[in-house]
């Protein structure tokens, strides 16, 4: 697991995808620490392919074949109707990951979200919001072994 690892991840909604631009956003994580079970690395975002610009944390565990993981962005990026990114100064919410490591351990396929919350109409009316959700894949980086 420790070593460099390269993906992408696309949204679900066509319609969020459309707006960014892109068919697929790709990253690079590096796994620094790996215990058999438990692990932890940086993120970074393909900035040319519609990710975000900061360098994030992930934390998170394999058992088995199954992976997990939360990925911490510093900051939180919206995209307006335009396709354009906006910073904010809020912290930007955490996003979960799942997938399934493959026989050879070389390639991860999974599913991301955000947790649902819930936000205010006009301050009173509460309204159950999914921020979004979508597929990734990443494969293991030889040519950058540790």
């Amino acid at each position: 697991m420790i070593g460099h690892w390269k993906g992408y991840y696309t949204f679900e909604k066509e319609q969020i995808q459309k707006m960014i631009g892109f068919e697929k956003t790709y990253f690079e994580i590096t796994i620094e620490k790996f215990d058999g079970v438990n692990f932890s690395g940086t993120v970074n975002d393909d900035i040319a392919t519609g990710g975000m610009e900061e360098t994030g944390k992930i934390i998170g565990k394999v058992e088995n074949n199954k992976i997990s993981f939360q990925k911490f962005m510093p900051i939180n990026d919206q995209i307006n109707l335009k396709g354009e990114r906006i910073k904010t100064n809020q912290k930007h919410p955490t996003l979960y990951y799942v997938g399934t490591l493959s026989e050879n351990k070389t390639t991860i396929v999974g599913t991301w979200k955000f947790k649902r919350k819930i936000e205010f109409i006009f301050g009173i009316i509460p309204l159950l919001f999914n921020p979004g959700n979508g597929g990734w894949e990443m494969n293991f980086n030889s040519e950058n072994e540790r």
